[in-house]
């Protein structure tokens, strides 16, 4: 019988979702410590062991625990993978921040810091077997270029990645393509009844269209101020949430330097 379950990682709530089915399973975003790893392996192979691996997008506490799964072949979006080909800075910046972040506080990460070798692009609209369950693929792009939202109709169960997550405000790569994204997770999400977040507690599809409007509404004032060139207002824009967490107000500049008006370059005599 098919099921799924949630393993959450001591760092930001990061969610490592298995989902069960034909006697194996998929392990979406293995996360993070050492021992969390080894706790994911395990239950994959009470599962089964895992069939493939999937990785939401590229950002580095998502895609470290590709190696406590060795054998299984990784699931990733079209354009990542092609950012991993190419040489991409962007690819190498990630595993830079692991890397960086692993020394700052003496993760031990025997594997090193790279990508797995078995990589399995998925384009936008494609379907996977897995077992008796279909699981579907949509290219979301916003957060970052490379995001991957996953629907498991069988379940009822959509899994977002860094989107919808009610710990946090969003983290704008494009503001433009997240706004696209939000209104095509908002249809997406009349059709399920588990929302599972990169970061924080599973949501019911409710949960989750109030936190896609909240959201909606806040990268649309941002779009707005910043079409206007209006900086104050662009700073003055109200988080939709998460305004007491450490850091949210930072990530909030930091949306706003991503759409204020690039100051012009002197003129020199």
């Amino acid at each position: 019988m098919a099921s799924f379950d949630v393993l959450t990682s001591g760092i930001w709530q990061t969610n490592t979702t298995l989902i069960a089915a034909g006697g194996g399973c998929l392990v979406v975003d293995p996360a993070y410590f050492p021992r969390e790893l080894d706790a994911i392996a395990a239950r994959a192979g009470e599962l089964g062991g895992a069939r493939a691996v999937a990785f939401t997008h590229g950002h580095w506490d998502h895609v470290m625990g590709h190696a406590a799964l060795p054998h299984a072949p990784v699931w990733l979006n079209a354009t990542l993978a092609k950012a991993i080909d190419g040489g991409d800075p962007r690819a190498a910046r990630y595993l830079e921040d692991a890397r960086e972040f692993d020394s700052r506080w003496y993760v031990p990460r025997p594997s090193g810091h790279h990508w797995p070798e078995a990589r399995d692009a998925l384009a936008d609209g494609e379907a996977r077997m897995l077992g008796e369950l279909e699981l579907r693929a949509f290219h979301l792009p916003g957060h970052s270029p490379d995001d991957l939202a996953l629907l498991i109709e069988g379940l009822e169960l959509l899994l977002v990645g860094d989107y919808l997550s009610p710990c946090e405000i969003p983290f704008v790569d494009d503001a433009s393509a997240y706004r696209a994204t939000l209104r095509r997770l908002t249809g997406l999400l009349g059709g399920v009844r588990h929302v599972v977040p990169g970061h924080g507690p599973r949501l019911t599809a409710a949960e989750a269209i109030a936190i896609a409007r909240a959201d909606l509404d806040y990268i649309e004032r941002l779009l707005e101020a910043g079409a206007r060139g209006d900086v104050a207002a662009l700073h003055a824009v109200p988080l939709p949430r998460a305004a007491d967490v450490v850091g949210m107000r930072d990530h909030h500049l930091d949306n706003c330097r991503k759409l204020a008006p690039q100051q012009a370059e002197p003129v020199s005599s």
